[in-house]
Order: C-alpha cells, then sequence, then structure tokens
C-alpha cells in the first residue's frame, strides 16, 4: 500500500527506511519537517511492517507532512526499501536517512547552497558531537572533488544529497541481497562519474547510536559481512588503475583490518573467517600490487597474517591491534619509505582526516 506521490514544491525528498517502529523514527522525521521542511519533505518506507504500525510511532502533528511507503520483500537489507523510495521520489534532489539519525537543522540548506553544477554533495557527518572525518578530502578548496585525489571512496554510504535524474540516467543503485556493503557499488559509481561537492562545514547529518538492532553492529561471518567483496572484486575490481589502487588501499584498512580489528578485541573468529579473508586478499593484491608498499608497516605486518591462515592466531591478534597504536614509527611509515608522501600513505592520510575533524 502506497500514498501517491505528488510533485512537490519541495527540493529534496528524504527516504527513510523503517524496519522496526520501535527505532526513533519520529525523531528522524521531526529533524526533517522541524529543521529542514522549507526545503526537504520525509517519505518513510515501512520495511516488512504494516504502515499503521510506523505512521502510529510519529508524533500525530507531523503526519501530516509524510509520505508513507509500504513495502514488503522478506529480506534484512536496506537495499529494497530505499531503492523503492529513491524511485517513488518526485523531488530534483534525493537523499537517504537511517530511521534512527537525524538532520540537523539546516542541513539540507547548506548543502543546497553548495549544490551548483554538481551531481551530488557529500554532506559532513557528526557522531557523537565530533566530526566524522570521511572523506579525509584535499585542504585546498576545489569546485569538485575527484575521487582519488580526495579519498571520496572513504565515504562508503551515500549521505548527503544526490540529483535524482543523474541517478536514473546512470542507472546507479545500491546492490540487491547484502546486509551489509550494499552501498559500496553505488557509491564507488556515483563519486567516479559524477561532478562531486563536499560540505567541509555548517549543519549536517548526525549519526546516533542509540539503535540495538543495527546490522553494523553484528559480529557475523566473513562469508557474510565481505559478500560484497564478490560484487567489486569478482572481476578485479575497478579497470581504471588509480581508482582500483585507492578502492583496493580503502578495502584493505576500511573492510580487512576492521573485520580483524573486531573480531581480535571481542575473540570472535568464525570457522571459515581466515580462509574466506585470506582469498580476497590476494585477489586484492594481485589487481593492486602496490599497496603494501603504501600501507604502514604495521599495516604490512597485519596483512601478511591474513594472507596466511596458518598464522598463529595470537599472531593475527596481536598485529590487528597494534596498527591502531597511532603515532608510533610503525604506523607512521609506509612499507616503502619512497611513498612517504603518496596521498594514500600514513602522513598525509592522517593529516587529512585531522584536519577534516577540525573543521566544523
Amino acid at each position: 500500500m502506497a500514498a501517491s506521490i505528488q510533485q512537490t514544491t519541495q527540493v529534496v525528498d528524504v527516504v527513510i527506511a523503517c524496519h522496526n517502529p520501535q527505532r526513533p523514527i519520529g525523531r528522524a522525521v521531526r529533524s526533517v519537517l522541524k529543521g529542514n521542511g522549507d526545503v526537504a519533505r520525509p517519505i518513510v518506507v515501512c520495511h516488512n511492517v504494516s504502515l499503521e504500525a510506523v505512521r502510529s510511532a510519529i508524533p500525530e502533528q507531523l503526519r501530516g507532512g509524510v509520505i508513507f511507503l509500504e513495502f514488503h520483500d522478506g529480506i534484512h537489507s536496506p537495499t529494497g526499501p530505499f531503492m523503492y523510495g529513491l524511485e517513488h521520489a518526485m523531488a530534483p534532489w534525493v537523499m537517504i536517512m537511517g530511521s534512527d539519525d537525524e538532520l540537523q537543522p539546516g542541513a539540507v540548506r547548506s548543502v543546497l547552497k553548495r549544490s551548483a553544477g554538481a551531481d551530488a554533495v557529500i554532506m559532513r557527518c557528526e557522531r557523537a558531537g565530533s566530526s566524522v572525518p570521511t572523506p579525509p578530502v584535499r585542504l585546498l578548496p576545489h569546485r569538485f572533488r575527484n575521487i582519488v585525489r580526495d579519498r571520496l571512496l572513504y565515504r562508503s554510504a551515500p549521505l548527503g544529497i544526490m540529483r535524482r535524474d543523474f541517478l536514473r540516467e546512470h542507472q546507479i543503485s545500491l546492490t540487491a541481497g547484502l546486509s551489509t556493503g550494499e552501498d559500496l557499488e553505488f557509491t564507488l559509481k556515483l563519486w567516479a562519474e559524477g561532478r562531486i561537492r563536499v560540505q567541509r562545514s555548517g549543519p549536517g547529518y548526525q549519526i546516533n547510536e542509540d539503535a540495538t538492532d543495527r546490522v553494523t553492529m553484528r559480529l557475523a561471518p566473513a562469508a557474510d559481512e565481505m559478500r560484497h567483496c564478490e560484487v567489486l572484486w569478482a572481476d578485479g575490481g575497478p579497470k581504471d588503475p588509480a581508482v582500483r589502487e585507492a578502492l583496493a588501499l580503502k578495502y584493505l584498512r576500511i573492510h580487512f583490518f576492521g573485520f580483524a580489528w573486531l573480531r581480535a578485541t571481542a575473540g570472535a573468529w568464525a570457522p571459515g573467517d581466515r580462509e574466506y579473508i585470506a582469498h580476497w586478499v590476494a585477489v586484492i593484491l594481485e589487481a593492486a600490487p602496490r599497496c603494501e608498499r603504501i600501507l604502514s608497516r604495521a599495516d604490512g605486518q597485519l596483512l601478511r597474517a591474513l594472507k596466511d591462515p596458518g598464522v598463529p592466531m595470537d599472531t593475527l591478534n596481536h598485529a590487528a591491534t597494534a596498527r591502531r597504536a597511532f603515532g608510533k614509527p610503525a604506523t607512521l611509515l609506509p612499507g616503502d619509505l619512497r611513498c612517504v608522501w603518496h596521498r594514500e600513505a600514513p602522513l598525509r592520510f592522517m593529516m587529512a582526516s585531522a584536519a577534516a575533524r577540525v573543521l566544523r
């Protein structure tokens, strides 16, 4: 069951997917209507739950400003409801939003001011009162940002405004069937093909952590959590060598090293995890062999442990935690000193990340 969506005077349609009416969906809707309603309207997609159950969780005085859609696919993935909402959107700009997150007052108008000539504007994010330092773009301003030079791939979630016609013309969509990583293919294509601006300061997107059922909070087996490797790397990754190397470095740092650290600290390695990880690490290093020279020396130790399932578990876990001892020589120096000033090497990457945290 879906409400009829008409053309809107608002400039941005904000698609909010909700699979559980116990989540703070009312807070999310209020942040759109009360803080940004002059330029944005919320489209709430009730995912595998009745429309009335979600509608009743939103304060009555707000319901009149909300478009409600009901979507049932029986799949535990945000792809279906988000794409359903985007397909029904009518505003020239669209954005997606988690049901437990919120927009800061004036956030939509702030990014719209930066949207001239762009296909997407990446919104500044905050978590627990601090700026989230992704993407760690170049310090000097540029009209449009480059996927490689501005390290845009470190922003995997498409949080911000996107030109609706551009998404449709280029057939950019979330990957079906994935419970995590469904946005990786989406942002790879958007950042590579679109004209991208980045909001460096001003009101933005507030990531909240009071939900207890976020998929990303679960320690799933590697074959489930890392299935997106099969989508992005089965054919050797992006064809452009520079984009392929940038994606490989980001994958190793964020996905593989992050996976290893969480399992090391929780003691939660599952049977088959190491073999699955070793396979895909090998695939990525074959596609982008310079990565070991660019990453830090501490990263290199972890990488070697991940490549070999026969390395003792204690050695692997120690390497997974040691690479996070930031500031030590092993975390500051790349594997090859000739790469010390590479944009993805530790020194430049950390400086750009620090600058991204400061700017608000």
